[in-house]
Order: structure tokens, then C-alpha cells, then sequence
């Protein structure tokens, strides 16, 4: 007798390797009370399109959003916020930028304070995942344009 009853197993996880459990499946969306609202959100990115799009998306969630244009913009609005004393939630930093890139940004803003969540958007998202090759200081990757649903289970994940 010591034949296990198979509805009781205990369910296998199944790991593949080369998948990064940073990625978000747009699959696991957070119910709506998960998500905190008036967060202090930084988005630094040098396309003002795509700013201005994740800006109205996420004011439209009840967020405080600020716009940095680009890498060293992004980085003295970090500073300049932590030194006020008003520290943002979550920094959303575009990867390919010239100059000061989203690696820099994440570099310099975990520097100043480690805790704060970095999420990095790029248009080479799902290569670097599989690639296994995510910057340091980053704690999520998303593809651009970010899906508006998996920016949200991102953030809500990052914030609890």
C-alpha cells in the first residue's frame, strides 16, 4: 500500500531554461484592486510619442507620471525628486537612447536608491530574455510598445 491517489498529487512545475521569470505573460493580469493607484512614476525615453502614449495611459490609472527626455534628463528628474524628498515608485527607461542609455539610467537610479523598481523597455525585449542577457539593475523587461495590460500586471507585481 503505498500507492499515491493521483488527484492528490502535488502539481510538477515545469522550468524551461533560457525562459526569465521577469518576463510578464500577458496572461497574468493582476485583478484591478491589486493595483496601487498614485504612484510616482518616471518615464524617461527620448521618443515623445511613445512618452505621451505611456503618460495618458497611466494618469488614466490614476498614476502621477513625469516625462524625462532621455537618459541624463531621466536621471538628474531621479535625483532631483529623491533630494526633494518625493522619491518615485517605479522609473519605466527606454533602453536604446544616444548618449545615456536605459543601462546608465538603471545604473545611476539603483545607485541612489536600490529599492526602486526599474522597468526597462526595449524593442529587443523578447531577445534579451531569451539571450538570458538582461542588464543589471533591471528588475523588468517589456517589449515596445508595452502592452497596456502587461505594463499593469508589471507594475503591480513590482509594488506590493
Amino acid at each position: 500500500g503505498l500507492q499515491s491517489d493521483p488527484a492528490k498529487a502535488t502539481p510538477v512545475r515545469m522550468t524551461f531554461p533560457g525562459v526569465d521569470d521577469r518576463a510578464v505573460p500577458a496572461s497574468v493580469l493582476p485583478p484591478p484592486q491589486a493595483i496601487r493607484r498614485n504612484l510616482r512614476i518616471l518615464v524617461v525615453d527620448d521618443d515623445p510619442v511613445l512618452s505621451r502614449s505611456l503618460e495618458d495611459a497611466l494618469t488614466g490609472d490614476s498614476h502621477q507620471v513625469q516625462l524625462a527626455s532621455g537618459g541624463q534628463a531621466g536621471i538628474a528628474a531621479f535625483l532631483a525628486a529623491t533630494k526633494a524628498g518625493s522619491t518615485f515608485d517605479v522609473v519605466i527607461t527606454d533602453l536604446g537612447m544616444p548618449r545615456v542609455d536605459g543601462r546608465k539610467v538603471a545604473d545611476a537610479i539603483k545607485a541612489a536608491s536600490p529599492a526602486t523598481p526599474i522597468i526597462l523597455l526595449t524593442g529587443w525585449g523578447q531577445r534579451l530574455l531569451d539571450e538570458g542577457e538582461i542588464p543589471p539593475n533591471i528588475d523588468r523587461v517589456l517589449s515596445k510598445p508595452p502592452r497596456l495590460q502587461q505594463l499593469r500586471a508589471c507594475i503591480a507585481d513590482l509594488i506590493k
